[in-house]
């Protein structure tokens, strides 16, 4: 069973993932298969700074993922034309990924699980979920995000109404840690059962 784990920017989708971990479940993580990507293929390297300019290059000629990141929230089109290019291998190294895992069931963290329709790769959609002042502030906090850029993330994402829409499971984070931890150990035993 595949279960597809998302959330906002800031919802506590990675600390979520950290919890499957150490339940001993398989996680796959779509943002590291993104950026393997983006610093393994040469091909892509080329076509993003054919689309952007070399001033989305690093003085090493490596991709300037913040700027990218920056970039793409602000312009639609650009968010649209890296998602096009993206998306499909994205999809395909997970699925490889999938067959090859051996626990009960797997995590797929995929932050645009909605946006990138990805619900066809999974059996279940967890969302992670928490209100947008906490999910701004935790950006904030955590790696110095302007805020101005933080909400242009939020609005480029799929709505919290739309994500709850596809739910199966959602797990409210807005206590401490513990709290999440014991939330992610008891559907540990749910998604266990099921997949049975």
């Amino acid at each position: 069973m595949i279960v597809g784990l998302t959330g906002g920017i800031g919802s506590g989708k990675s600390t979520v993932a950290q919890f499957f971990r150490e339940c001993g479940i398989t996680v796959i993580d779509a943002d590291k298969i993104s950026h393997q990507l983006l610093a393994s293929d040469p091909a892509i390297e080329k076509k993003i700074a054919q689309r952007f300019g070399n001033s989305i290059l690093q003085a090493n000629g490596s991709l300037d993922r913040i700027q990218l990141r920056e970039r793409v929230f602000r312009s639609k089109p650009d968010r649209l034309w890296l998602e096009a290019l993206l998306h499909p291998i994205i999809k395909s190294e997970i699925i490889k990924l999938a067959a090859a895992a051996k626990t009960p069931y797997l995590i797929v963290e995929i932050p645009l699980l909605i946006e990138a329709q990805f619900q066809d790769a999974v059996q279940r959609v967890l969302v992670v979920d928490c209100p947008e002042e906490l999910q701004i502030q935790r950006v904030a906090k955590r790696d110095a995000t302007p805020v101005d850029i933080i909400k242009a993330i939020i609005q480029n994402q799929a709505s919290r109404n739309e994500r709850l829409q596809h739910a199966h499971d959602v797990l409210v984070n807005e206590e401490d840690l513990e709290t999440l931890r014991k939330k992610v150990q008891l559907l540990h035993h749910y998604y266990i059962e099921l997949s049975k």
